[in-house]
């Protein structure tokens, strides 16, 4: 049975719904819920159309009713006539070169957006291994949007187990963000494979945010079923060149649509993940400008100070993400559901 599908139920696919990017919660104070219905706008990209102006004439004009009394033009000799056919020859030559260089450049410039890579030993080992004493030193920070819970919710189960699904875009700067807490908050319920590095859209806000793909990664847990789709991918050459991309199951296309319309958002929007049905991440969790700057192996660096904004950002909404885990899983395994970070964050959604 394929993830994303219930125990006895049909497999279906359905093309990704266009989803909105969120609103990242405000810097410096406790987040607010974002409005309802609102996009972050995209940085204005810069207008490939822009007038540079022209004369709008085609050279001089004479004037009517005046003679114009110009010398007849000198008659060449012979050996001005053979420096100006050498001259006609090198103006030719010189043309010829410009135009092939200029060509070449034109018909060998491409470009195909971000790329993905295979994740760096030292990243992995610092996102699938990170110590609890970090996290348990950052608790549930300010800076942290807290994820959302519902009440009186039948369990999510995915092939006989809890279940989570996740639904971004590869373009999405919010999810770019929302995936570093995934990796590191589900490390401890099981294992991971076929993670790979890229960034997000170059082209939209917070470009280039460095973080994973799930595309092509597996999670692997005796604990719950982890349903990833990546349902756009990334921008190529431009703002909005981004493309349908892993289809979803009928499950969770329904999933997405209800959960969205049961916590009144208007529409399906990224990133959206959903814990069991008991704990959903319907914005984002902090701010991507946090990341701005820094790659993958700068921000796995920082992943041990419990004092660094980076750090704040991620393991507070890593402890989060546990608690819901933890919530669907009957507290187990115990070594990680009993962490103070956990727990804390635990009280703070009012599951305990």
């Amino acid at each position: 049975m394929s993830p994303g599908q219930t125990d006895g139920d049909k497999p279906g696919s359905k093309a990704p719904q266009s989803g909105r990017q969120r609103t990242a919660p405000p810097k410096g104070k406790q987040p607010t819920a974002p409005p309802k219905g609102n996009k972050r706008p995209p940085p204005k990209a810069t207008s490939q159309n822009a007038r540079t102006g022209s004369s709008g004439s085609g050279g001089a004009k004479g004037r009517a009713g005046k003679t114009i009394n110009a010398p007849p033009p000198s008659r060449f000799s012979p050996s001005t006539m053979a420096f100006a056919a050498v001259g006609v020859v090198v103006v030719i030559i010189l043309g010829f070169v410009i135009y092939q260089v200029t060509k070449g450049g034109t018909t060998t410039s491409t470009s195909i957006g971000p790329t993905e890579t295979p994740i760096d030993g030292s990243v992995l080992t610092a996102v699938t291994t990170s110590p609890f004493s970090v996290a348990n030193a950052v608790g549930v920070p300010p800076s942290v949007f807290p994820p959302k819970v519902a009440k009186n919710q039948p369990t999510l189960m995915i092939d006989g187990k809890p279940g989570v699904v996740y639904i971004g875009a590869l373009f999405c700067p919010y999810c770019a963000a929302e995936r570093w807490a995934i990796v590191i908050g589900l490390s401890p319920f099981g294992r991971w494979s076929g993670l790979n590095e890229t960034t997000s859209s170059p082209y939209d806000a917070d470009p280039s945010t460095a973080t994973f793909a799930f595309d092509h990664a597996t999670f692997t847990s005796g604990y719950i079923t982890f349903a990833p789709r990546e349902a756009e991918s990334n921008d190529t050459t431009a703002l909005g060149t981004r493309q349908k991309y892993q289809p979803l199951t009928a499950q969770e296309s329904d999933l997405w649509s209800k959960y969205e319309s049961y916590f009144g958002e208007a529409g399906e929007g990224f990133p959206f993940l959903d814990i069991g049905n008991q704990v959903f991440v319907l914005t984002p969790s902090y701010d991507p400008q946090v990341l701005a700057g820094l790659t993958q192996a700068q921000i796995a660096q920082k992943l041990t100070n419990p004092n660094d904004p980076v750090t704040q950002a991620i393991m507070g909404t890593v402890n989060y993400i546990r608690a819901g885990v933890c919530h669907i899983t009957g507290q187990q395994p115990s070594n990680v559901c009993s962490q103070s970070g956990v727990t804390a964050a635990t009280k703070a959604l009012g599951l305990s």
